[in-house]
């Protein structure tokens, strides 16, 4: 298989995509510009193909670059929080309810510049959240850089109920969907 660019600073795609593969990381230098109201699936699509073609422009190598990029849905788009309040408004406004997590990604070829964008939907439903329980999880800090203000794969699951779709995708690399694209698109795979 080709070489793999992940285009990301997140930890969380990094470490899920090395399992698979043996990755550079590029850390793109794009602003993640999110209207609350646009489609979340076109947002995150958007989003990571700018990211994937920020990279495009400075590689050299004959390579994949993969990007990706996560918003929390409900109502509107929900990115990553400010400050501490603004996690604290998102996690209330969850508290209970069901919302959706996208994961747009995006693959491009540097050797004929072919590119695929795509995205994944998953369902997460909440338990019901005290005020004091949410304060508690925001003294993790985990809720820093993460969309929604929370992460499943560490303190935040103690938030969720249930999730109805791919879980990886929450973590913010849906990467089923990923070896789908990369064979149906490019012949090749994670494994």
């Amino acid at each position: 298989m080709k070489k793999i660019i992940l285009a990301s600073s997140s930890p969380r795609r990094s470490e899920i995509l090395k399992r698979y593969a043996d990755i550079s990381i590029y850390v793109p230098e794009t602003k993640e510009i999110v209207n609350s109201f646009d489609y979340p699936q076109t947002t995150v699509m958007k989003v990571a193909f700018e990211k994937a073609f920020n990279i495009l422009s400075k590689c050299e190598e004959n390579a994949l670059i993969i990007a990706a990029d996560t918003v929390v849905y409900l109502d509107k788009i929900m990115g990553k929080p400010k400050n501490e309040a603004e996690a604290f408004n998102m996690l209330s406004f969850l508290s209970g309810k069901t919302h959706y997590v996208f994961t747009g990604i995006c693959i491009i070829d540097t050797e004929n510049s072919k590119k695929v964008v795509d995205y994944e939907k998953t369902s997460v439903v909440f338990n019901e959240l005290t005020g004091d329980f949410i304060e508690r999880y925001l003294k993790t800090h985990e809720y820093l850089d993460k969309a929604g203000a929370y992460g499943i794969q560490g303190y935040g699951e103690l938030l969720v109920r249930e999730i109805h779709g791919c879980y990886n995708n929450v973590k913010g690399l849906p990467v089923a969907k990923l070896n789908n694209l990369l064979t149906k698109h490019f012949s090749a795979s994670l494994l």
